[in-house]
């Protein structure tokens, strides 16, 4: 097929009860110059049956790569990057669905700008809808498009964002080198952030194009804590890899390192979490708690000097103030004077419990 204007990528794993409905709606989208990858990441359901049987109903415009490997959705997403060539890039989760218009209209509205060297948007977003939580969201309001400077670009970070609501050209990612950490879940959290350093501009359709499910089956629901917590914790790496060394990083610095604190929290109160389900059961073997402890002192002393490493800014910043909690903001500060401190008060107000 000729001319496509987007790649759309769908990773799939054990998604038999969704896919189905997520595939029909990539097949009624109006723009009709679309690519569709199927990546199916080694499911044991019968994912994969249903993603044969639309390749062969649409097998001009669908291409499926059935995996050897459970590696997660990262991996997915590298491996079809490999294959797309659309003028740009559409991620869909595989239990959620997308309005019949969604492409067409960001699709249209990429190509109503163009920049000094004559190209399009770098990424033009739209509203989705929780629907587990009835809210509709837009994270990227008008103030926020076009020439993307310091201020826009740090609100974006600081705001995050949802890759399947956007499209992103591919040539701007192809030419930044920009991919997917390959991890089970917060893998899209420093991708788009380093689309937000790097990009040159962004777009909006003030419309709810997405349906974004929010199901308990979701992947991120389902995570076992040690690899949330390896997840967190690469992210924090891979937030300072990718984006310190950019050019205009003096600039976004505040509402990067409000991004990596956001994991910082988000890591300790999981190492936390997990101790205090050990300390609130009675029956629990004394040897198989204390090598608990010492599992979970190590983990908080390697986040803390991630932290230090990362972050140089203090934590009264206006990003961190407005978006963390308070007591979150006082644990952060307690494992940067003494992990072992935090993790003690945690046993000793459980004893007292």
């Amino acid at each position: 097929m000729n001319d496509i204007k987007i790649s759309i990528i769908v990773p799939v794993y054990n998604a038999a009860e969704t896919l189905q409905e997520c595939l029909d709606s990539i097949a009624s989208q109006t723009l009709q110059e679309w690519q569709l990858i199927l990546v199916d990441d080694k499911s044991t359901d019968n994912s994969l049956e249903i993603c044969k049987k639309f390749e062969q109903q649409h097998a001009d415009q669908t291409i499926l790569i059935p995996l050897e490997e459970n590696g997660g959705p990262g991996k997915a997403r590298n491996i079809a990057l490999e294959y797309a060539t659309g003028e740009y890039i559409g991620f869909v989760d595989s239990d959620d669905a997308i309005t019949p218009n969604m492409y067409k209209l960001l699709y249209e509205e990429a190509m109503q700008y163009t920049d000094a060297e004559g190209q399009h948007y770098d990424i033009v977003d739209a509203g989705y809808y929780d629907q587990r939580n009835d809210l509709a969201i837009l994270f990227t309001a008008d103030e926020l498009t076009g020439k993307l400077d310091s201020k826009k670009r740090s609100t974006l970070i600081a705001s995050g964002g949802y890759c399947p609501t956007k499209i992103f050209r591919r040539a701007f990612l192809e030419a930044e080198q920009i991919h997917f950490r390959e991890e089970y879940v917060l893998e899209d959290m420093d991708y788009l952030i380093e689309i937000f350093a790097k990009a040159r501009s962004i777009g909006n359709v003030k419309q709810i194009l997405y349906l974004y499910r929010n199901t308990d089956a979701s992947l991120s629901k389902t995570i076992e804590v040690e690899k949330y917590f390896h997840s967190t914790s690469t992210a924090m790496d891979a937030i300072c890899h990718k984006v310190t060394g950019v050019k205009n990083y003096p600039g976004i610095r505040e509402a990067v390192e409000y991004a990596i604190l956001q994991l910082y929290s988000y890591s300790i109160n999981a190492v936390l979490g997990g101790m205090k389900d050990l300390y609130e059961d009675a029956e629990v073997n004394p040897a198989v708690l204390r090598a608990k402890e010492a599992e979970a002192l190590e983990k908080l002393e390697a986040l803390r000097e991630k932290k230090l490493q990362y972050v140089s800014g203090p934590y009264e910043t206006v990003y961190v103030l407005a978006k963390i909690a308070p007591d979150d903001i006082q644990i952060m500060k307690a494992n940067d004077e003494s992990p072992k401190a935090l993790l003690e008060r945690l046993k000793d107000a459980r004893n007292k419990g």
